[in-house]
């Protein structure tokens, strides 16, 4: 089902589905992620999107059975941790940042966000701590990125989970 894309001396690697769309919007990104962390020593899995009721689904999906990421397909796997990866259509715009953040935490407390045409980090901290604080989104954060320019950067850790 998931083949080497690129192994690295360290024990980092990057797999991807036999399925995955290489024309996607969010490919290339993907694999510009995907080769930072296994650069670190990580495993990488790029994920497909399959139907729930899906054996592929229950194959990949299977840690997620019995939470509220249930029946969600986010984008990587890394170290065997979900994480989501969040893409902006242009034009870009503040509050997409926004959305991204509350999109992203629909299918995973990891998201990575695509931060390239550069709303603040004062903006995006700010974006971050209502949505915690305000128990009407019901959501949990647990590690954002900010991908900029090819770069990836570790912006926000909740300090209490794993």
């Amino acid at each position: 089902m998931f083949k080497t894309y690129k192994q690295y001396g360290n024990g980092g690697k990057i797999l991807i589905p036999e399925n995955i769309n290489k024309k996607g919007s969010d490919y290339k990104s993907l694999i510009n992620i995907a080769n930072f962390f296994a650069k670190e020593g990580k495993i990488v899995k790029l994920n497909p999107t399959v139907h729930f009721k899906s054996d592929e689904y229950e194959q990949i999906y299977k840690s997620l059975t019995n939470t509220i990421y249930e029946r969600k397909c986010p984008d990587l796997q890394i170290d065997g941790l979900f994480y989501e990866f969040e893409n902006y259509t242009p034009p870009f715009r503040k509050r997409k940042i926004s959305r991204m953040i509350s999109q992203g935490t629909k299918q995973s407390s990891r998201i990575i966000i695509n931060n390239t045409r550069g709303s603040s980090d004062r903006f995006i901290r700010d974006n971050i701590y209502k949505r915690i604080k305000d128990k009407t989104f019901n959501m949990e954060i647990n590690e954002v990125w900010l991908y900029e320019k090819g770069e990836l950067r570790l912006f926000y850790k909740n300090s209490r989970k794993p």
